[in-house]
């Protein structure tokens, strides 16, 4: 017996499209405050990601990059340009957060969302853009 679901594989290209513009707008949704935070919100966010024996400038430049990344990529993933690469720079983004909760102990709410996040955006990778997109070859 043929299932009901069956005909919506017609439809995949939506499920790429939706995936893309979910996980895009929590980057940038995520990321926004980041970026417009200024010095000690980079810091703070940038202490995660570096090794204690660095400088503390670079701190507060990792806390920047993370921002922006966030922000921009966001927004790439969302109109679907440069998904792969920005999938795969979010993911290294994302990669370091994880590494700094495992770090911390904290396997709660928090670590579940980062690890659900970082499989998408492996996912995306993966996948590609998908036929709704800016990426897509044969416009």
């Amino acid at each position: 017996m043929k299932s009901p679901l069956a005909g919506l594989s017609k439809f995949d290209f939506f499920g790429v499209l939706l995936l893309r513009i979910g996980v895009g707008a929590v980057l940038a949704f995520h990321g926004y405050p980041i970026l417009t935070g200024g010095g000690s919100v980079w810091t703070d966010v940038g202490k995660g990601a570096a090794i204690a024996s660095l400088p503390p400038s670079f701190f507060e430049y990792a806390g920047l990059a993370s921002g922006i990344l966030q922000f921009i990529g966001g927004i790439l993933l969302i109109i679907g340009m440069f998904t792969r690469g920005t999938a795969l720079l979010l993911s290294i983004v994302v990669g370091f957060a994880i590494a700094n909760l495992i770090a911390a102990g904290s396997f709660q709410l928090g670590f579940l969302a980062h690890l659900q996040m970082i499989l998408a955006l492996l996912g995306l990778v993966f996948i590609g853009p998908g036929r709704l997109s800016l990426d897509r070859k044969g416009i």
